[in-house]
């Protein structure tokens, strides 16, 4: 009885202790950002740090590799992979984080692009015309060891561009059926696909924020003309259910590719303010924007991941159990 009783006064001391000690939030312990660049003379994979730092190649292939997603857990990247000598047949890879062991997922003779991860990690969803003729793309899933292959859309117009709501019951695509690009929704089965976006404009590359309340997209609808009087793209955000949209870019030069960072409080995005595109990050609100790729080549597609939260009393060093972190002594 008199060790129980120590043990529960240890746990209760202990619990004190940390309630007591200032806690230290490290959000972008091993945090990473891929992207595709040019800048050896193709398409490749690449990553950095969320500061732009330690930019590395992960793909070092004569063909093209672009566009791409990270797994949930953050252990593997889908990708396009584009074989120069075979025009429209880019198919859908995964890769290990560092590049490793590549394979083909689809194994298909149409052209396949845009792949989307799927929040629980089984599935991808991504853009194809395999069953329709070019270049009427649909929305196809497909499980990540390759089986289980089937159509979601099946409409005479172009659908692509899929993202998967978090809580993975929903994809948002992009249309052109009402005759412009808008931004659409539907159940993960296909089934309820609506229009959020109604604009005469084009809307397109939507992006679910980790807590499913909002979709981040691009847009030409404010007519904002470049220097060569041509209507420029900007980053713009709204509710997930359509409502609210608002524009969080204002540049005379194209603004692409929106990425949230997975607390939710900032975006990476693409944009040629610079004289060339460049990987930026900017708040949710669209303040304070920084160049993190700092290259004159081309860089496109950033895609955000982290690892789950750490929390630790400051000065402490960290140890991993799963999920959980505490604190060495």
């Amino acid at each position: 009885m008199h060790r129980r009783h120590s043990l529960a006064h240890l746990i209760l001391a202990i619990v004190v202790a940390l309630s007591l000690t200032p806690l230290m939030v490290c959000v972008d312990t091993q945090a990473q950002i891929a992207f595709m660049s040019d800048r050896d003379g193709n398409w490749e994979i690449y990553v950095m740090d969320v500061n732009g730092n330690n930019q590395r190649n992960l793909t070092n292939n004569p063909d093209d590799d672009q566009y791409p997603s990270w797994s949930p857990d953050g252990k593997r990247l889908a990708l396009v992979f584009d074989r120069k000598d075979r025009d429209w047949n880019r198919q859908i890879y995964v890769m290990d984080a560092d590049g490793g062991n590549q394979r083909n997922l689809s194994n298909n003779d149409s052209d396949e692009w845009g792949p989307s991860w799927s929040p629980d990690g089984k599935r991808l969803a991504f853009a194809s015309y395999r069953e329709a003729e070019w270049p009427n793309y649909d929305i196809y899933v497909i499980d990540t060891n390759g089986g289980n292959q089937r159509r979601l859309t099946k409409n005479r117009q172009i659908d692509k561009s899929p993202s998967w709501s978090p809580d993975g019951k929903r994809l948002a695509f992009v249309s052109t059926r009402a005759g412009n690009s808008d931004i659409y929704v539907m159940g993960a089965n296909g089934g309820n696909q609506r229009n959020l976006t109604n604009d005469r404009h084009n809307d397109r590359s939507p992006s679910w924020s980790p807590d499913g309340k909002r979709i981040a997209f691009v847009s030409d609808r404010d007519w904002l003309l470049d220097k060569d009087g041509w209507p420029t793209n900007e980053i713009y955000v709204m509710d997930a259910d359509g409502r609210n949209q608002q524009r969080l870019t204002e540049n005379a030069v194209g603004d692409e590719g929106p990425s949230w960072s997975p607390d939710g409080k900032r975006l990476a995005f693409v944009s040629d303010r610079a004289g060339n595109f460049e990987i930026y990050v900017m708040g949710a609100d669209g303040g304070n924007p920084q160049n993190l790729s700092n290259n004159p080549d081309g860089n496109y597609g950033p895609a955000w991941y982290a690892p789950p939260l750490v929390v630790a009393p400051a000065g402490k060093t960290l140890t991993t159990w799963g999920w959980l972190k505490q604190a060495d002594r």
